[in-house]
């Protein structure tokens, strides 16, 4: 088996981390391997300077934990903590509503998507306006339109 053919490991759909079938549980040994985690045209990958080791993605690993305003510029923007230990600018624009209502967002230049927790869903909710049967969220003088997917069809 080729080596860009072999996937070590797996992100299932709850987003658990699995090496070679067992979750990777441990905080900071998850970090690390998230850390390490890139995208490119061949697929997802863990790499570092000596291994490049394939990954299985049913879910996304990427939680947003926290929000943090930023004054930048003269400008307001937000920040997102991730799990997997950095902060980067909340991009308003790649937000996206599933239709079980998790709300997603893209990180690392739009490479991964991240599920925002329940306490980053709260606080963006801070910034939710409602006009006329719209819903946006307004951070300082911009305004990004929210709509919620709706449910693929069974086909048919």
């Amino acid at each position: 088996m080729e080596e860009k053919d072999r996937k070590d490991f797996k992100v299932d759909e709850e987003g658990r981390l699995l090496w070679k079938g067992q979750e990777v549980s441990h905080p900071l040994v998850k970090r690390y391997f998230l850390s390490l985690m890139d995208r490119d045209e061949e697929g997802v990958w863990v790499r570092n300077q000596w291994q490049k080791l394939g990954v299985d993605m049913e879910g996304t690993p990427f939680y947003v934990e926290a929000l943090r305003e930023e004054l930048k510029d003269g400008e307001m923007r937000l920040k997102a903590i991730i799990n997997d230990g950095t902060q980067e600018v909340l991009d308003l624009s790649t937000l996206r509503i599933a239709p079980d209502n998790r709300v997603y967002c893209k990180i690392r230049g739009g490479k991964f998507e991240a599920l925002l927790t329940l306490s980053a869903y709260w606080q963006l909710m801070r910034y939710l306006v409602e006009e006329e049967g719209r819903y946006y969220l307004e951070l300082g003088s911009r305004r990004y339109p929210l709509e919620i997917e709706e449910e693929k069809g069974s086909g048919g």
